[in-house]
């Protein structure tokens, strides 16, 4: 089960607090959220994985690629830290 709350920082920060287990079925509401935010001009985009529990080598793949200068990934635990690093080598 996947929660994501979303908190609007700043006029130009969107943070998105996410709970629970990221799997490549509850990613497409992930994506569609990240995609929404992504299409305004100047919108940073912070996704708060600090209460994520598990997630899918797959979902990880494209998580990683998403990073960028309009969209951080914050607050890993080590584990899911470790799994974005290996999966963009």
């Amino acid at each position: 089960m996947l929660k994501i709350t979303e908190n609007s920082e700043n006029g130009k920060t969107v943070r998105l607090r996410i709970d629970g287990t990221l799997t490549e079925i509850c990613y497409p509401e992930l994506e569609s959220i990240c995609a929404q935010h992504q299409g305004r001009e100047g919108t940073v985009l912070l996704l708060d994985m600090a209460g994520v529990v598990f997630m899918q080598d797959e979902v990880a793949k494209k998580l990683a690629n998403l990073r960028g200068e309009r969209l951080r990934i914050i607050n890993c635990s080590p584990f899911i830290e470790t799994l974005l690093e290996t999966v963009t080598r």
